[in-house]
């Protein structure tokens, strides 16, 4: 069942980037603070623990994540993810004052920096960007580089080697595939002594990017898996217009994921998702579970996919019959 234990806060769709891959809309809306605070004391009562921030880049709006960090803090929540592209700065010196209001407002989360093909962000600036949040924080553990594959990535991974080397360390790799950046300081720890943070261990998740409804996916030998979501899914998305979704975020601007509002709280978000028929295709039936029934009904697809998203996705765009 949709049962989230996250509130995730996209503030603002603007971003300095512009990614091949990236969904999210670019229109006006901002979501205020006062918004976001009574949204979060909703949550708080709710029993919701943990609070995460993406976007657009939320470092965009300095003015809000300051705030809404020492809201969390004092309600004694726990941080995710704060999600970021680490390049929206012209300088060092506002680099180094945004990243210290956040380490100052409470924020001892996870700096989520997308890093990939399709980002395409400078080495350089990579490398500035983790040295100084580094530096800010007092610790070299405190990062992941999330990063999702493409066809092309062998500027991407000769660029993750010169970021690794820029912090003094390297690329740990298992069968090509990049899984942390590492140094000799944290390889070598003595394992009885507590970590102090002084060594270097960012790692590299790295996943597959999900194709939109209308690309042809139906290629797979066979179809994906079930798993209700319950990895990053189950959480409640609020958008910068105060929209509430109830997706990770690869398909969470699709009206039939859209719960409510924030203005209405967390009691009216949950019972318009156990309303909801797609919401309960994805966390109560399953959608592997509900596929197979749509074609006991007589549904055909157009051929097999792995890409849960993608399946889901294409059943917000056609209907939940499939047709």
């Amino acid at each position: 069942m949709f049962s989230p234990d996250e509130v995730i806060f996209a503030p603002t769709g603007r971003c300095n980037l512009h990614c091949a891959h990236c969904r999210v809309s670019r229109g006006a809306a901002e979501l205020s603070v006062d918004r976001a605070l009574g949204f979060l004391e909703s949550c708080a009562e709710a029993g919701i623990e943990r609070v995460g921030f993406s976007g657009g880049e939320p470092f965009l709006r300095p003015d809000f994540l300051a705030p809404v960090i020492q809201a969390a803090v004092e309600k004694g929540l726990m941080f995710d993810r704060l999600m970021t592209n680490g390049a929206w700065w012209a300088d060092e010196g506002r680099l180094r004052n945004e990243l210290r209001a956040v380490y100052d407002a409470g924020f001892d989360g996870v700096l989520g920096l997308s890093y990939d093909a399709y980002h395409g962000q400078d080495a350089s600036t990579v490398a500035v960007f983790l040295k100084t949040a580094f530096e800010v924080w007092g610790r070299r553990d405190m990062a992941e580089i999330l990063s999702v594959r493409s066809s092309d990535d062998a500027r991407f991974l000769a660029d993750l080697a010169l970021v690794a080397s820029a912090l003094g360390g390297r690329v740990d790799s298992d069968d090509g595939e990049p899984v942390r950046l590492v140094d000799d300081a944290y390889l070598t720890r003595d394992a009885a002594t507590p970590d102090d943070g002084s060594g270097l261990v960012i790692p590299v998740l790295r996943s597959p990017r999900s194709a939109a409804a209308g690309e042809d996916a139906w290629g797979a030998a066979s179809w994906f898996q079930d798993d209700y979501c319950a990895g990053p899914g189950n959480v409640l998305y609020v958008h910068p217009d105060g929209s509430v979704a109830v997706c990770c975020g690869f398909a969470n601007e699709r009206p039939e994921l859209i719960v409510g509002k924030v203005d209405g709280g967390v009691p009216a978000l949950l019972a318009a998702a156990d309303a909801n028929a797609h919401v309960r295709a994805c966390y109560v039936e399953g959608l592997g579970a509900y596929r197979a029934r749509l074609e006991g009904q007589g549904a055909r697809f157009p051929g097999k996919t792995r890409d849960m998203c993608f399946f889901c996705d294409w059943l917000c765009e056609r209907g939940l019959t499939g047709r």
